[in-house]
């Protein structure tokens, strides 16, 4: 098992392309004994590098700040954050695969998110979506015109262009701590769950959020194993049932994450995922077969079957797999 100080190294590396203030002040707190002490207090859960320094700017750390003299100030407030709080990413830029992947199954559907966060990813119909291929533009608007939030998904060479927004009559989101529309402070978490540096993302998820504060989508408090099946049986019969997870098995233990598997595979209707390569060992395999690649790729899978290889927030479906085409289902 992997020391604090060696994954918050790992994590400067991994973020120094996206966020240079991320990468100084993860190196610098890897760097100092008596910040990865206070660190080592929480407990293995709430120090994940992006959860600790999320907590340090929602306590006030600025970017231009040194984080290590400004922890021995805030490292109770840190410490109490990160303790109650959770990563919970919602980009709405993840609908672009969904969108995708919807095209095969037939509407109306009843889509129900696990790990919904604030249900921004609820809203695929509610976006402006434009997929782009080989220099050429192919735009999808919500049934009553473009949204303020315009959604760009390029599409890699053979990966189908989709030709319509689904048709959602009904959804639901799943969340152990769901973030709830109009609490100042959840909503002010989840802008600050936006790196530093990237304001295209927060301008884009300040749109999505006043769409979502139009349209607030139902979320229920519950775990992703326990509160599925009884949140799965209120949606309407006449609809297709839809499990949506975007990135969240990787926060199950592995024996919990086959368990989900097998829960949601027996349902009725679909399951359509995002997850890292080896976060489930047999969509892994699934995209080994049908896939080929690093084992860094994302991938996008429906029924538990290797669909795509996506970027991890959705702006890109580089290749997709054969057999696994979407279909237009007029839905």
């Amino acid at each position: 098992m992997s020391t604090t100080a060696e994954r918050f190294r790992r994590f400067a590396q991994e973020a120094a392309p996206r966020s240079p203030v991320y990468a100084a002040w993860a190196q610098a707190l890897a760097d100092d004994e008596a910040s990865l002490a206070l660190i080592d207090e929480l407990p293995v859960a709430s120090r994940q590098p992006v959860l600790v320094l999320t907590a340090a700017r929602f306590a006030g750390l600025l970017p231009h700040e040194s984080v290590v003299p400004w922890l021995r100030e805030n490292g109770a407030a840190v410490a109490r954050i990160a303790r109650e709080r959770t990563t919970q990413t919602n980009d709405p830029r993840r609908t672009g695969p969904l969108v995708a992947a919807l095209q095969g199954i037939p509407g109306p559907v009843a889509l129900l998110e696990v790990g919904a966060s604030a249900g921004l990813t609820l809203l695929p119909d509610r976006y402006s979506h434009v997929f782009e291929r080989a220099g050429e533009l192919h735009r999808l608007d919500p049934e009553d015109g473009p949204a303020e939030l315009e959604l760009r998904c390029a599409l890699g060479q053979g990966v189908p262009v989709p030709s319509h927004l689904p048709r959602i009559v009904w959804r639901a989101g799943l969340d152990r701590q769901p973030l709830r529309w109009g609490d100042v402070e959840a909503e002010r978490w989840l802008r600050t769950l936006v790196w530093p540096e990237e304001r295209d993302r927060a301008r884009q998820l300040d749109q999505a959020m006043a769409i979502a504060h139009r349209e607030p989508p139902r979320l229920v408090a519950g775990d992703a194993l326990d509160g599925l099946p009884a949140l799965a049986a209120q949606a309407p019969g006449d609809a297709t049932l839809v499990v949506w997870s975007p990135a969240v098995l990787v926060y199950l233990d592995p024996g919990r994450r086959e368990r989900f598997h097998d829960l949601v595979t027996a349902m009725p209707g679909h399951w359509i995922s995002l997850d890292g390569r080896r976060v489930l060992e047999r969509i892994g395999r699934s995209a080994d077969a049908l896939l080929p690649g690093s084992e860094n790729d994302f991938i996008l899978s429906v029924d538990g079957r290797a669909a795509a290889i996506v970027s991890p927030h959705g702006q890109r479906i580089d290749r997709w797999a054969g057999g696994v085409r979407p279909q237009d289902s007029g839905a």
